[in-house]
């Protein structure tokens, strides 16, 4: 699937030349477990396409619809579904450990929470990274000619490229790779 590869190919690539102490799997790691969180995780489609095949020993799928929740183990398979765990709540209330992983993947979801849920969520993240090298990754779609779009319809919001990047700094991150994926 194109996005999966394109998703893929920025880990990769962020590995490479930015973080190269960032760990996919415990023999890169010293045995040790590596650990990955997928952000509105549905059904878990980039746990099982991108995550877990990297090497991560473990991912967390958080999502705030049951019926989406449910239907995640059988889409992971036995062998996959048994290194998750599922946690059903929205992200506003998401209160992560801190020092725990490897990387946070969030996608297609920032747009269902408010500025202010957005950036206090962000700091949370940003605690719960290992350190030494653990990530964030925000995948979303922004808008070009206006600051934010309101989609009444879908009750969320699509934000400019500048407007999220002002996001981020306010919860105290600072972005240290971006591209634009098209498709």
């Amino acid at each position: 699937q194109h996005d999966l590869k394109g998703s893929k190919k920025f880990l990769m690539d962020l590995k490479s030349e930015i973080r190269p102490e960032l760990k996919f799997g415990r023999e890169e790691n010293g045995g040790a477990m590596t650990r990955a969180c997928e952000c509105g995780a549905g059904i878990g489609r980039v746990t099982k396409g991108l995550l877990l095949p990297l090497g991560l020993s473990q991912c967390d799928l958080i999502e705030p619809s049951p019926r989406l929740l449910s239907s995640a183990p059988a889409n992971l398979g036995d062998t996959y579904s048994s290194q998750c765990r599922f946690f059903c709540t929205g992200l506003q209330d998401f209160e992560p450990r801190p020092n725990t992983y490897d990387i946070i993947w969030i996608q297609w979801v920032i747009g269902y929470l408010t500025d202010d849920d957005l950036v206090e969520f962000l700091k949370r993240c940003a605690l719960a990274l290992k350190s030494g090298g653990g990530v964030v990754v925000i995948k979303d779609n922004t808008c070009e000619e206006e600051a934010f779009i309101v989609d009444r319809d879908d009750a969320s919001v699509v934000r400019s490229l500048p407007y999220v990047l002002g996001l981020v700094e306010l919860a105290g991150m600072r972005v240290v790779y971006q591209r634009y994926q098209e498709g």
